[in-house]
């Protein structure tokens, strides 16, 4: 179907089968787990406002003048609560205007609308990326 690695479809395999189960566990009990919404919410989130800089796996991107060094860091070498602290950090840059150059107001300005349970669960999904 997707154009991907056999890690990745393996990964998104699993996943579609985890949510499918929650789901008719969901619709038998009456209720959505939040888990459930938590990882879609990622998801949907990462492919929205940070793949096209980060990359499909987390990746980064690499300056075109200089491919030694990152324009976009990469994600994947970060932990869950590393993603989430500064994930918060730049949604506190875009509350206080404090950014100091043009990404960190990008990355501020992309963090702007997520509450909280949002950027947890982006955190928690880029961590699967690994």
């Amino acid at each position: 179907i997707f154009n991907i690695g056999k890690r990745m479809k393996k990964l998104f395999i699993k996943f579609l089968s985890a949510v499918f189960i929650l789901s008719v566990l969901a619709l038998l009990l009456g209720t959505v787990p939040s888990s459930v919404t938590a990882a879609a919410d990622g998801a949907q989130i990462y492919k929205k406002q940070c793949k096209k800089c980060h990359g499909k796996k987390a990746e980064g991107k690499r300056q075109k003048k200089n491919p030694e060094k990152y324009k976009y860091a990469p994600l994947i070498k970060l932990s869950q609560q590393e993603l989430l602290e500064a994930l918060l950090k730049y949604q506190q840059m875009w509350n206080n205007k404090s950014w100091e150059n043009k990404i960190e107001k990008k990355m501020a300005k992309a963090t702007k609308k997520l509450d909280e349970a949002k950027i947890k669960a982006l955190s928690e999904f880029i961590v699967t990326l690994k």
